[in-house]
């Protein structure tokens, strides 16, 4: 892939685009071949995209520091790369030899000089949907701060729905805002708005919490530009396992047990049920969810001690809490093994059995 450079003025080019975007979600519309809309209305965008881009410190707003033309307009290219729990562009899928898409989505704000600032208050400065962020550069200005919020996810193209010329969270846009792969779009309304949530869309929205989607977080609060500089994004993977180990197999009065996830799922979303059928010639029957995405991305990639409540039930078909229904503790990149009792006095009275979190800290490792 060409290293992707596109300046301010070239944002022009992808209103129209972008509109097109926003009408599809709105209307249902396919998309449609994209027209001029007139020399006045680029030349009026490109003015008010010039004041509050190139020129955005020259507002004050409180605390905001005011700085001269003469500063505002020395900008400089800079690049982009992944540290961390995220080196380079290979991920343990496609180091797997499979046929992974991986998918990136960056968000670039203006910092500006307030107390209590959060990154989302700054101004909009770009986005951009890109398979490989190392052939990536942003034209910034020198003399401002930026943060960047980013999302990756190492299969998102085959994953997250692509519609219209937009992608669904976490990947989609507020503005109406198109978003064409390995194209940088600086634009001062639009940005992308789902990088810190756990929602994955990959066309049926009810099943886009909790799914078995594999993602990773980073943010970077305040960033200088110099030329030919690197932004350096310190990636955390925000998902994590759970095991369930049956004991007393033998006695379980069923043939399979049932395991639902999220299980009081607000309204618009379903639980994630997992079926395993019970083998009663061994002592015990164990289920595996080796990855499942948090919905606290975000929070579980910035903050160590994050811990994330998740509904359970164990049960059987058409009585899915009839052994065990409650909350259980989740972390990031931890697999979290359960330990219960299949004997038949346990589930047929319904009792609650004693749960073994056995959290076991280490990384997950690679998938296969």
């Amino acid at each position: 892939m060409k290293r992707v450079v596109i300046k301010t003025s070239e944002a022009v080019a992808y209103q129209g685009e972008a509109m097109e975007c926003g009408d599809h979600f709105k209307n249902g519309a396919s998309s449609k071949s994209h027209t001029s809309r007139g020399n006045f209305f680029n030349t009026i965008f490109f003015a008010l995209l010039v004041a509050s881009v190139v020129f955005g410190g020259c507002k004050k707003d409180k605390d905001d520091k005011v700085l001269s033309p003469e500063e505002e307009v020395e900008m400089v290219t800079v690049g982009m790369k992944s540290v961390g729990e995220l080196v380079g562009t290979e991920t343990p899928l496609t180091k797997s030899g499979g046929n992974a898409k991986p998918l990136w989505g960056i968000q670039v704000y203006l910092v500006t000089e307030r107390e209590e600032q959060y990154y989302w208050e700054g101004a909009k400065v770009a986005y951009g949907v890109f398979d490989d962020i190392s052939e990536v550069t942003l034209t910034l200005n020198k003399n401002r701060k930026y943060s960047i919020e980013a999302t990756y996810m190492p299969n998102g193209q085959n994953e997250i729905q692509y519609l219209g010329g937009c992608w669904a969270y976490p990947f989609s846009t507020i503005g109406g805002a198109a978003t064409p792969i390995n194209q940088v779009i600086y634009n001062t309304s639009a940005y992308i708005h789902g990088l810190a949530s756990g929602v994955n869309d990959g066309g049926n929205l009810s099943n886009a919490k909790y799914n078995e989607m594999d993602r990773y977080y980073g943010f970077v609060a305040e960033y200088t530009p110099v030329e030919g500089g690197t932004i350096e994004i310190d990636m955390k993977r925000t998902v994590f396992g759970l095991t369930f180990i049956g004991v007393n197999a033998e006695d379980f009065v069923y043939d399979n047990f049932v395991v639902q996830l999220d299980a009081n799922a607000e309204s618009g979303y379903m639980p994630k049920e997992y079926t395993l059928n019970v083998d009663k010639s061994q002592p015990t029957s164990q289920l595996v969810i080796p990855l499942i995405c948090l919905m606290g991305v975000r929070a579980s990639a910035l903050d160590p001690g994050y811990v994330e409540k998740l509904k359970i039930s164990l049960g059987i078909e058409g009585n899915p809490a009839l052994i065990f229904y409650g909350d259980i503790n989740v972390k990031r990149n931890t697999m979290h093994t359960y330990t219960f009792d299949m004997n038949a006095e346990t589930a047929d009275s319904g009792v609650n059995p004693i749960f073994d979190d056995g959290e076991m800290e280490n990384e997950m490792g690679e998938l296969n």
